[in-house]
């Protein structure tokens, strides 16, 4: 059974859903799962999971994204890129530059408030919002917090753009180029966009369905399976010991001050807001065993005064 981590460089056109059946198709398992969508405009990395590496979606998802891509400003469309219809168009601001995109482009960094596009897979009472959009049903929900590191603009031809994001899960991309569009005065819509990192995973681990398909007649295809352990590196890690692994295995409470020693003594620190995960492993000679993921110690569950690590998932 595959178990573990595809990294699909994902063609534009498609839709994840539709990568993750011939995934499904190729490989002739039931069990598939992508994690993280990107729009069928965008390309670049899709982690795919098989079988029971389903199960760790969550977490993957978690980590943080980094896209390269382009627009073009003084137009607007109702998708907010490419793929939309025309809703405006507008003459470009006198004197527009490099400097004063870039700086437009900074003040939509940190914390932000985003909601969904009208044109998105975001959920409305149990349905895409763009099943409502294409019967002209603009749906508007409340925004929530994303955080985006880093906006760069790394080059023009006006009025073509390209830039570089670095962001949290759940940042709509193209609502950021249609906001930065909004601050220059003139519009801007997505054109071109390329997921180059997600969590753990770089485009330079990425491959193709085609490159898939030689691996998988050459009956290879277990050489490009990340294994699980290696698909959650990007979780902070801790040491155990066997008693402790013990414990967790048999499903016995584990006090927060027991976890919080161990993490002191080993001076790790916790990842960032999206990723409140702890990995525990067990040291063996010459490799480590994945005992648990659980929540970062802080948001435990409390009985009789007492904290308890608070497990999510266990590998027996």
């Amino acid at each position: 059974m595959y178990n573990g981590v595809l990294v699909i460089d994902k063609p534009s056109g498609y839709t994840s859903f539709q990568i993750v059946q011939a995934v499904r198709r190729k490989l002739g398992i039931k069990k598939v799962g992508h994690a993280g969508t990107l729009d069928p405009l965008a390309t670049g990395v899709l982690p795919v999971c098989l079988g029971p590496a389903t199960k760790i979606v969550q977490f993957i998802m978690a980590g943080h994204k980094i896209y390269q891509g382009s627009l073009i400003l003084g137009v607007t469309t109702d998708t907010y890129d490419a793929d939309g219809k025309i809703t405006g168009q507008m003459p470009l601001p006198y004197g527009l530059d490099m400097v004063s995109i870039q700086r437009a482009a900074r003040g939509l960094t940190g914390t932000l408030l985003q909601a969904p596009p009208p044109f998105s897979a975001a959920k409305y009472h149990g349905r895409p919002l763009y099943k409502f959009a294409r019967h002209g049903r603009m749906i508007q929900k409340a925004g929530r917090p994303v955080d985006v590191f880093s906006f760069d603009i790394l080059g023009i031809r006006l009025p073509e753009v390209d830039f570089r994001v670095h962001c949290s899960k759940g940042t709509y991309v193209r609502s950021l180029v249609h906001e930065l569009g909004i601050r220059l005065g003139c519009g801007a819509y997505l054109v071109g966009l390329c997921r180059t990192q997600s969590g753990p995973f770089n485009i330079r681990q990425a491959i193709g369905l085609d490159t898939l398909n030689r691996y998988i007649e050459g009956k290879k295809a277990s050489e490009v399976i990340i294994p699980v352990d290696k698909a959650l590196s990007h979780i902070p890690a801790v040491q155990i010991d066997i008693e402790m692994a013990r414990d967790l295995r048999k499903g016995r409470p584990i006090l927060i001050d027991r976890v919080r020693k161990v993490l002191r003594e080993q001076v790790i620190s916790p990842g960032h807001r999206d990723l409140p995960y702890l990995r525990l492993l067990l040291s063996r000679p010459g490799n480590e065993d994945l005992v648990c993921i659980a929540k970062w110690p802080g948001t435990e569950k409390t009985d009789g005064g007492q904290g308890f690590l608070e497990t999510i998932k266990i590998w027996h």
